[in-house]
């Protein structure tokens, strides 16, 4: 009978091991196929219900930032949860909390007669419980906990059989919160791609892009497809993108790791500029490349506009202090160009005016005052009529008068006009006119100012006894006047600085010849008018060659000026 009884215990005991090892490797296989907490410590309290014997059975998570202990789950056999939810103090006076602080499993055969503890949860009224720590690697995760109504209701058996389970238990948690942690930390990803501004980018170590936020298909103008595989250089400026491929290998060397203001060319073709910073990291044991790059385009663009600004204010400052200089040069020279014939005038006048009352002026005399009274009169209207024509010049477009005529024969004219100065400075004019010239249309007034204009200087800057040559020719569309001078050759840097307003190569106050430097800028404009072009040239020994051209064929409007055609 005894060996009967005991085949009957070691039955018993045999099935029960069976049960827990089929608890535990269903366990097992949960653990490893769910990652949701509250199903597998729900399904962890049925098993553990199957080979124990509880009334109460609870798991307490340890929040270590708030410093306490979290009711995670809760089990009853009536299906109960109250209480799941509740926070433990994380202190040595409750059972639960002095458990997770000294890390050592607790059975209270009797809870009524233990008075080490303050009871969490006296409404239960429990008289036996086990409460064992849950670790993980040394690190505390929290506790597991079952009781029962009945006192002295466990035995060795049970308190082995709830620590395996704690290790499975503790297992379940762990895996949960990485899980957890692992989503959050994924969503906080996604929305650090998702909603950055900035232009993030993680590069394997060849350069490829494998992951970017969605700010760089912003920035770029590609989709995440066309950037995604892609070199970074590719997107460079195309003069830099060997340079950028140095600039990288300096970066794996960890030589850099910033660069300023790096232009790339967007699917548009427009250029963005980014501020990069890069940071070298280890994902599973290979290197890569994390860049976080920050859009300064707008900022770029602004200094290149103020760059650009400084410039511009710069050229007009100069021009300002340029037209304050020719302003006083030009009254400067205004005053002398009128102020020199009028005191002629003045001074011969006033010698007529007293010879009448007092000496008698004899009529040779006479006529020779009024010779040079005329002579500077003509010279101050000259002055004057330079003056009014550069007005209409720069105030409104000149209108041309436009009839058929011979240029040699405008040549002959203007020449005759400036004999006189010739003869007295003993210079000779000699001519070169083509006779087969054909009759074309243009202004004869502005043309022969244009030839008197050229003629005067040839004669006033021509040294004594010296020649001024008249040229006419053609070639297939033009009719061209040449006059050369015997005077100074100009150096090429002045030629076209001759042509502005105000403008002789001598001019300030050392000057040696009179004028207001304004003939050359009408010669230029007048000849424009008409389609043509002026040129200097150098004589190779001594003089130059002032040119300009007429078309055969006038096309006035190019021009943008008035004109009336006469048949």
């Amino acid at each position: 009978m005894k060996n009967k009884n005991c085949v009957l215990v070691n039955s018993a005991g045999s099935d029960k091991k069976e049960n827990q090892l089929s608890a535990v490797m269903e366990i097992a296989n949960l653990i490893n196929s769910r990652l949701d907490l509250e199903h597998i410590l729900s399904r962890i309290a049925r098993e553990m219900a199957r080979v124990i014997d509880y009334d109460f059975g609870c798991v307490a998570v340890y929040e270590k930032d708030d410093n306490c202990l979290y009711m995670r789950h809760i089990y009853r056999r009536n299906g109960d949860d109250s209480y799941e939810g509740r926070y433990v103090p994380f202190d040595e006076n409750n059972l639960v909390g002095w458990v997770a602080i000294n890390k050592k499993p607790v059975y209270r055969r009797d809870i009524l007669k233990d008075t080490r503890f303050e009871e969490v949860m006296k409404e239960d009224k429990l008289r036996s419980d086990i409460v064992v720590p849950l670790m993980a690697e040394d690190s505390l995760i929290g506790t597991v906990n079952i009781g029962s109504y009945k006192p002295d209701h466990f035995s060795k058996f049970d308190m082995e059989l709830i620590i395996n389970f704690s290790k499975l238990t503790s297992i379940a948690v762990r895996n949960s919160t990485l899980f957890e942690d692992l989503h959050v930390l994924g969503i906080k990803y996604k929305n650090l791609m998702h909603n950055a501004k900035d232009v993030i980018t993680l590069l394997d170590l060849s350069g490829k892009i494998i992951e970017c936020s969605d700010s760089t298909e912003r920035v770029f103008g590609y989709t995440r497809d066309e950037i995604i595989g892609e070199e970074l250089f590719r997107f460079k400026v195309p003069e830099e993108q060997e340079e950028s491929r140095k600039v990288f290998a300096q970066i794996i060397r960890g030589e850099l790791d910033h660069i300023a203001a790096v232009p790339y060319v967007k699917k548009s073709g427009d250029v963005a500029y980014l501020d990069i910073d890069i940071n070298i990291m280890k994902i599973k044991g290979s290197s890569y490349l994390l860049t976080v790059g920050h859009d300064i385009t707008a900022r770029k663009l602004l200094e290149e506009k103020i760059t650009l600004q400084n410039r511009e204010l710069r050229e007009k400052n100069k021009k300002l202090v340029d037209l304050d200089r020719l302003k006083s040069e030009f009254l400067g020279r205004v005053s002398h160009e009128l102020r020199t014939p009028l005191s002629v005038i003045m001074a011969y006048v006033d010698s007529l005016q007293d010879g009448s009352d007092a000496i008698p002026i004899d009529k040779d005399t006479r006529n020779e005052f009024l010779g040079v009274i005329s002579s500077q009169a003509g010279k101050l209207l000259g002055v004057i009529n330079d003056l009014l024509d550069l007005s209409r010049v720069e105030v409104f477009n000149t209108i041309l008068d436009i009839n058929q005529g011979s240029i040699n024969e405008i040549v002959w004219l203007s020449a005759k006009l400036i004999e006189q100065k010739a003869r007295d400075k003993d210079i000779y004019i000699s001519y070169d006119l083509d006779e087969a010239l054909p009759i074309i249309n243009f202004d004869p007034k502005r043309i022969q100012q244009v030839c008197v204009n050229l003629l005067g200087n040839a004669v006033k800057f021509t040294e004594e006894s010296g020649e001024v040559l008249v040229r006419t020719s053609r070639n297939e569309e033009e009719l061209i006047v040449s006059i050369s001078d015997d005077a100074p050759p100009i150096e090429s840097e002045n030629i076209d600085e001759i042509f502005k307003d105000f403008t002789q190569i001598d001019g300030g106050s050392s000057r040696l010849w009179d004028g207001m430097g304004i003939g050359l800028r009408l010669v230029k404009h007048y000849v424009n008018l008409h389609g043509g072009r002026v040129w200097v040239e150098r004589r190779q020994k001594k003089g130059n060659i002032f040119n300009f051209s007429i078309p055969v064929n006038i096309n006035v409007n190019k021009s943008g000026s008035n004109m009336k055609l006469h048949a």
